[in-house]
C-alpha cells in the first residue's frame, strides 16, 4: 500500500466523540430508505434528547443513513444551536459541521467551526475548544492545508497535555505523525504512533477498538512505505484479528490493499490480485470514500507492471486518469502513478507518450518537494520547540532547585552556543577549502580531457597505449580483445552519457554493450577499480559536478529534479554520493558557485 492512501484515507485516530470522515456519497438508495422510514415518528423519537445523546446518533449513522443524519442535524440546528446558550451553541456548531463536511459543504462547515471555537474561547471551555481545533484540523488536513492544520493540531495539543487527558494526546499526536508522512519524515512518524500504541498496551481502556484499529492500518501503511514488509504485515494481521469482533468492513479493504501491497513486494502476483479483488468488492457496497478504489486500480497497475504487462498497467492508469477528476485527489497522492505511466509506455515502445508522462510527474515532484519543506519546516520549529518547551516546563515544576538548573541551563547553553560557533567557522573553513580543492580538480580534469582529446585526433594507437597504462601493475602489458572491446564500449557509454538513465543497472547496461553482468562486473572492479554501483554513482556526480559548474540554468533547479535530471531516484541518494565524493552538500557547491559567479560578473 503506498504511502499516498494512508496520508489521504487512513488518517484520523481522534477521541471517543470523534469519528471524522470527510468524503461522504449520497447512497443511492435514499429512495428506497425514506419509503420504509417513518420520518415522523423518527423526529419524535428526537424529542427531549440531550445534545450528547444526539451527537452520538449522529456519529453512529451519518455514513449508513443520509436522511436520518439530516434530520438529526435539522434538530440540533432548531433547538440547541437557536438556543442561544453559549456552551449548546459552541457544541451543536462543531457536532453539525460533521455533517455539513460530509455534504461537501466545506465552508460552512468551516464556518460552524469557527464559530464553535470562537464561543468555547470566550466562555474558556477547553473540552468543547479541544475538539473544534481538532476538527478544523482534521478538514484543512484533507484539504491539503497542511501548515493551518499543523498550528491547529499543536494549539490543540497545549490544552490535551494542561487537561492531563492521555487520550486526547493520542489523538492529536496520531494526527500529528500523519503530516510527519505528508513531510517524507515517515520515521519520526512511526515513532509517534508506536509511542501511542505502547501508551494503549499500558492502559487498554484509554480509547475504544474502532481508534485502536486505526491506528493499526496507520503503523501498517507507514512500514509499507519504508519497505519494512515484514513489520507491515505484523501490524495487518494484529489489526485483522482486532476487526473481526468490530467487523468493519472499509477497515478491512484497507488491510486488503496492504497485503496486496506486500504480496507485490513479494512476486506473489496471483494473491495480489486476489487481495485487490476483495477489497475492490467490499468497496462496491460503500456509500462512503468510495475513491480509494482509484487507489486500488493504481495498486493494480504496480502489479501488471511487475509482471511486464505493461499494456495492462497502461489500461489500469488510464482508468485513474478518466476517475480522478471526479475525487479531489491531493498533489502529493498522483506523482507515482504519473511514473508509472511513464514506465509503462517507455516498455512499450511509446517514448511520446513516456516523455509526456515523465514531464508530468517531474513538475509535480517539484511541487511536492515545495510543499514538504513548508511542512518540515513548520514540524521543526514549532512541534519540537512546543515539545522542548514542555519538558522545560515539567523540569522547572517538579524540581525545588529551580534556580540551580536554570543557572547550569543557561551555562550550558552558551558553552553549546560558543562550541557550535566554532565548529561552524571550522567548517565553513574545510568547506571552502574543499570547494577550492574540488575546482582546481575539476580545471585539471578539463585540461586532461581536453589534452586527451587532441591526441586522440593525432594519433589513435595512443590511446591504447595510455590505456595500457593505466592498467595496474598486476595485469599483464596486453589486454585480452574481449575486454578491450568492453572497455570500448565503456568509453561510449561514457561519451554519450547513458549512465544518466535511471535505469541504468547492470543488467540493462550489460544488454547496452552486448555482455553478461558477471563479466561486466568483473571488467568494471578489475579494470575502473570500484563496483559496478560506485561506477555508475562516481559518473552521475561529476556529471553534475561539471554542468552546474557552467550551467546556470541548471544551478536554478531543486537539489530533488537535479537528482532526478541525473539518473537518482531520490534527492537525499543524490546529496549522500556528493558528499561521499567532495566532502560537500551539493546544495552548498551551488551556492558557493553562484557567489563565485556574482563576483566575476561584478
Amino acid at each position: 500500500m503506498s504511502i499516498s492512501l494512508f496520508k489521504k484515507y487512513n488518517v484520523l485516530f481522534l477521541c471517543a466523540l470523534m469519528s471524522c470522515v470527510t468524503c461522504i456519497v449520497q447512497a443511492q438508495n435514499d429512495n428506497t430508505i425514506s419509503s420504509s422510514l417513518d420520518t415522523i415518528t423518527f423526529k419524535k423519537s428526537l424529542e427531549n434528547k440531550s445534545l450528547g445523546t444526539l451527537t452520538s446518533i449522529l456519529y453512529r449513522v451519518y455514513d449508513v443513513d443520509s436522511l436520518k443524519a439530516s434530520i438529526i442535524s435539522d434538530h440540533i440546528k432548531s433547538i440547541y444551536i437557536a438556543s442561544g446558550t453559549p456552551k449548546e451553541v459552541a457544541r451543536a456548531s462543531i457536532t453539525v459541521s460533521i455533517w455539513e463536511e460530509a455534504k461537501g459543504n466545506i465552508e460552512e462547515s468551516l464556518s460552524l467551526l469557527e464559530k464553535g471555537i470562537r464561543i468555547s474561547r470566550e466562555i474558556k471551555n477547553d473540552s468543547i475548544l479541544y475538539l473544534g481545533l481538532l476538527s478544523k484540523g482534521v478538514t484543512h488536513y484533507y484539504q491539503a492545508d497542511h501548515e493551518p492544520a499543523l498550528k491547529l493540531y499543536y494549539e490543540a495539543l497545549n490544552i490535551a497535555k494542561k487537561e492531563k487527558n492521555r487520550r486526547w494526546q493520542i489523538a492529536v499526536k496520531s494526527n500529528i505523525a500523519l503530516v510527519r508522512m505528508q513531510a517524507d519524515d515517515t520515521k519520526g512518524a512511526i515513532e509517534l504512533l508506536l509511542e501511542n500504541l505502547e501508551k494503549i498496551k499500558k492502559q487498554p481502556d484509554i480509547i475504544n477498538e474502532k481508534s485502536r484499529l486505526n491506528l493499526y492500518l496507520n503503523i501498517c501503511g507507514a512500514y509499507i512505505y519504508i519497505e519494512d514488509y515484514d513489520a507491515a504485515r505484523h501490524y495487518c494481521e494484529e489489526g485483522t484479528k482486532l476487526n473481526i469482533d468490530i467487523n468493519d468492513e472499509l477497515a478491512m479493504a484497507h488491510f486488503l490493499s496492504a497485503f496486496a501491497e506486500i504480496a507485490r513486494s513479494n512476486k506473489e502476483y496471483e494473491k495480489c490480485h486476489r487481495f485487490l479483488d476483495e477489497a475492490d468488492e467490499i468497496m462496491e457496497k460503500q456509500f462512503i470514500r468510495k475513491n480509494l478504489r482509484l487507489f486500488l486500480k493504481f495498486y493494480r497497475a504496480k502489479a501488471y507492471f511487475d509482471e511486464k504487462k505493461y499494456q495492462l498497467a497502461v489500461d489500469e492508469l488510464h482508468k485513474i486518469e478518466a476517475m480522478k477528476a471526479d475525487y479531489d485527489v491531493e498533489i502529493l497522492s498522483i506523482q507515482q502513478m504519473y511514473y508509472c505511466f511513464a514506465k509503462s509506455y517507455k516498455e512499450l515502445g511509446n517514448s511520446e507518450q513516456a516523455i509526456k508522462y515523465y514531464e508530468k510527474a517531474k513538475q509535480i515532484s517539484t511541487e511536492n518537494n515545495k510543499i514538504r519543506d513548508k511542512i518540515n519546516t513548520n514540524l521543526i520549529k514549532q512541534y519540537d520547540l512546543v515539545k522542548l518547551k514542555e519538558e522545560i516546563k515539567e523540569l522547572q515544576q517538579n524540581s525545588k532547585r529551580i534556580k540551580t538548573f536554570y543557572t547550569i541551563g543557561v551555562v550550558l547553553l552558551v558553552i553549546i552556543i560558543i562550541g557550535l560557533l566554532i565548529f561552524n567557522k571550522k567548517q565553513q573553513r574545510k568547506n571552502k577549502q574543499r570547494f577550492e580543492n574540488l575546482m582546481n580538480q575539476l580545471e585539471k580534469k578539463r585540461q586532461k580531457i581536453k589534452l586527451h582529446k587532441d591526441e586522440k585526433q593525432t594519433a589513435s594507437e595512443e590511446k591504447i597505449v595510455e590505456k595500457s597504462q593505466k592498467i595496474s601493475k598486476e595485469q599483464p602489458a596486453k589486454i585480452d580483445p574481449k575486454i578491450e572491446a568492453i572497455l570500448t564500449k565503456l568509453e561510449e557509454f561514457e561519451d554519450k552519457e547513458l549512465f544518466l538513465d535511471n535505469d541504468s543497472t547492470l543488467v540493462e547496461v550489460a544488454k547496452k554493450i552486448q555482455t553478461n553482468t558477471t563479466y561486466l562486473s568483473k571488467v568494471i572492479n578489475t579494470y575502473k577499480e570500484k563496483s559496478f554501483t560506485a561506477y555508475i554513482t562516481d559518473l552521475r556526480v561529476d556529471y553534475a559536478i561539471e554542468r552546474l559548474s557552467h550551467d546556470r540554468k541548471f544551478r536554478s533547479f531543486t537539489i530533488g529534479a537535479i537528482a532526478q535530471e541525473i539518473g537518482f531516484k531520490r534527492s537525499e541518494s543524490f546529496s549522500k554520493a556528493f558528499k561521499v565524493k567532495t566532502g560537500l552538500y551539493p546544495s552548498y557547491f551551488v551556492k558557493e558557485l553562484e557567489k563565485q559567479a556574482g563576483s566575476n560578473s561584478e
